[in-house]
């Protein structure tokens, strides 16, 4: 061969090395630089990683798109409902779905996306499944609040768990390349009637941040069949559920936002702007702290995602063992810690399935409906600041919750007045006792401490507190409840072990992060965007969770 020919056949190997070198790196390239570069996600900018080249960088780098919303007007009622065998799952291994659809032997189909950045798309299509046979298996009627033809279903009336014994209808196997995330499957009817599935992929160990979704509070919520932690007012098959549920099942569908529940109401705006800046971050579901007692051991920072409001003793040990070793905690919602709970496996003898929360006080002289009263009171399902548990959540989370509204959206942040020199401020922008962002303080919130004018019986649980809590805001609040005005805080402290522990005191405090709104609305309009200066805060944020801090200088 003549030295030009192979001379130019190198040439072209250089070159072709050279563009996917480019491909693949091409994130950290546009970065710059090895640390976190601020961003505005206004839904407009381009994906911008950061640093080295991580999984999340480089999924985020792949076409995306919006078919993973539901379209206005196509969103199953009664048509097309559907529940996961588990909450998590890891790749190469397998996840059962449960359908029913409102006709026997209609079609339907199955798409499974994956949420993130994508350069403002949201999601990534992962895998369709077509013509599927529809299994008439009952449906709950919401407007009429009513379940129907669902024989298989079962009712205990003393405790209104309701549970669903539905055949199997289609087993997934988790690809062993797809990326740990939060992963919407949308099931769509013959006439175009859809309904979501959620459910985590569970991702590396070794990466700094954990994200972990709140599926026992999904739960909790969930009304489907008639009956919640909340209420107990459906018609089942004709016999009213006479009493609020005291056990819910994870075996039936979520009617709470066709099927999503919180995920793309408070939670999906934080993923887009992690994964927008490029974190290194792994995801798991809460009930993953259940099972797994060591899941947190490896990664440096813990991030509570959306509304995190009921947690068993075990789920709590791991993490305030994680912060006394070292690690970050962020608690991007509020309400936090709210209420203990207990599992039981389901009536098939699968483990945690069964959420239990029998929510008696002390004040109300119920303890004794808890059957665990008596005989191990740590794990009584009460409110954790109960004296009957005596572990208020302030002395983990920093803070308690103490009101909602329901009467708007919710109220703007407000920088604290003696938040000026804190370290988490720097470069943010943001100014003492001025006001931002529309919205994003409610729709529950925590303060420090409690306020005496709105629960008058209660102790301020001010003994509890971390010594060293730093108040970043303090945003005024009125209850809808209690009519009086109220005030949210977001703060942080640094525990003995160096570990920085921020909560936002404010369950919408997340859309601050990202302009993406389920809904619009009508009191903010084109100011129910995401807020800059809030954006640089929870950049410093991240950056200091996972780096350990002087208790008495940070």
């Amino acid at each position: 061969m003549k030295f030009k020919s192979v001379a130019t056949i190198i040439t072209i190997f250089i070159l072709a090395a050279a563009l996917l070198g480019f491909y693949f790196l091409s994130p950290s390239l546009l970065a710059g630089s090895n640390d976190h570069k601020y961003l505005v996600n206004d839904g407009s900018q381009p994906i911008a990683g950061s640093g080295p080249t991580n999984a999340i960088t480089r999924e985020n780098a792949l076409i995306g798109t919006s078919s993973w919303k539901i379209p206005q007007g196509s969103e199953s009622t009664t048509q097309i409902q559907a529940f996961a065998g588990a909450t998590s799952v890891k790749p190469g291994k397998s996840l059962a779905f449960y359908v029913s659809t409102q006709v026997a032997q209609t079609t339907y189909s199955i798409d499974v996306f994956r949420l993130g950045w994508y350069s403002g798309a949201g999601g990534r299509l992962m895998t369709s499944v077509r013509d599927l046979s529809g299994q008439a298996q009952g449906y709950f009627d919401e407007a009429a609040n009513r379940l129907v033809n669902c024989t298989t279903c079962t009712l205990d009336k003393n405790t209104g768990l309701i549970e669903t014994h539905w055949q199997k209808s289609y087993t997934l196997k988790i690809p062993a390349d797809w990326t740990t995330g939060i992963y919407l499957t949308k099931f769509t009817d013959a006439n175009n009637k859809q309904f979501y599935v959620p459910f985590d992929v569970l991702g590396s160990k070794k990466a700094p941040y954990i994200a972990v979704t709140p599926d026992t509070t999904y739960a909790a919520y969930n009304i489907w069949g008639g009956s919640s932690l909340y209420d107990a007012d459906g018609d089942f098959t004709g016999t009213s559920v006479a009493k609020r549920a005291t056990k819910v099942s994870l075996n039936k569908p979520n009617n709470v936002e066709t099927g999503s529940s919180q995920v793309l109401t408070f939670i999906v705006q934080n993923v887009r702007w992690m994964e927008q800046n490029g974190y290194d971050v792994s995801y798991a579901s809460d009930i993953d702290l259940q099972t797994d007692s060591h899941l947190l051991d490896t990664h440096k920072a813990y991030i509570s995602l959306g509304h995190d409001e009921y947690w068993t003793k075990s789920m709590r040990t791991t993490v305030e063992k994680a912060r006394d070793r070292g690690m970050g905690l962020a608690f991007m919602g509020a309400n936090a810690v709210y209420w203990q709970m207990r599992f039981e496996p389901d009536s098939a003898g699968v483990p945690n399935r069964t959420i239990v929360s029998y929510k008696v006080q002390t004040v109300n002289n119920d303890l004794a409906r808890d059957p665990m009263y008596g005989k191990d009171n740590s794990v009584v399902t009460s409110n954790w600041r109960d004296p009957v548990v005596g572990r208020p959540e302030n002395a983990l989370v920093g803070v308690l919750y103490s009101n909602l509204t329901h009467d708007q959206h919710g109220f703007p942040w407000r920088v604290a007045p003696q938040a000026a020199n804190l370290p988490l401020l720097k470069g943010t922008d943001l100014q003492p006792n001025q006001e931002y962002g529309c919205g994003v303080v409610g729709y529950e919130w925590d303060r420090v401490n409690i306020d005496p004018r709105s629960t008058p019986d209660s102790p301020t649980f001010s003994s509890t507190t971390p010594k060293n809590l730093h108040v970043i805001s303090s945003s005024a609040t009125i209850s809808s409840e209690t009519k009086l005005a109220d005030v949210s805080n977001s703060t942080y402290y640094v525990a003995s072990s160096g570990a920085l522990v921020f909560a936002t005191g404010s369950i919408y405090w997340e859309t601050a992060l990202d302009s993406y709104r389920l809904h619009e609305d009508p009191k903010c309009g084109a100011k129910s965007v995401a807020v800059p200066g809030m954006q640089a805060l929870m950049k410093n944020v991240m950056d200091a969770l996972v780096v350990k801090h002087n208790p008495s200088s940070f």
